[in-house]
């Protein structure tokens, strides 16, 4: 076999297999976001501070483990509940409360697109005894 008759042949045999594979060989998992924090906030008594973080989750429907990674380093884990609010949300999103001191308190994060968001800590305690 000439060698033009073997790249046509290897062409023929490889681009179905390239097509199949292409469109999801450079998607992003779907459990995993960058989130920037404007400002300090805690996570069942762990500082997060400001800055841009990679959270990663692993859902247990509904419940899901949370990690948030800084610089390749782990630096908090969280159990999440997944909770449906009804109406997507246009941009991703970190819910907090304001405390009495000025602290902020991490309670759920919301992303772009979606109906449900993941609410975190003793929230998610609180959502799932709710549930029940």
């Amino acid at each position: 076999m000439n060698t033009r008759k073997f790249s046509l042949r290897l062409l023929q045999l490889t681009f179905p297999l390239l097509m199949l594979l292409g469109p999801n060989a450079s998607a992003t998992p779907n459990n995993e976001k960058t989130f920037t924090f404007a400002s300090d906030v805690s996570l069942n008594g762990t500082m997060l501070p400001a800055g841009y973080y990679d959270i990663r989750w692993v859902s247990h429907s509904p419940e899901a483990t949370v990690t948030f990674t800084q610089g390749g380093h782990m630096v908090a884990t969280s159990m999440g509940k997944w909770v449906d609010r009804g109406a997507k949300y246009k941009a991703d999103a970190a819910v907090y409360t304001n405390n009495a001191d000025g602290s902020h308190t991490l309670k759920e994060l919301r992303f772009a697109g979606q109906k449900q968001v993941l609410v975190l800590g003793p929230a998610a305690e609180s959502a799932q005894a709710n549930a029940k």
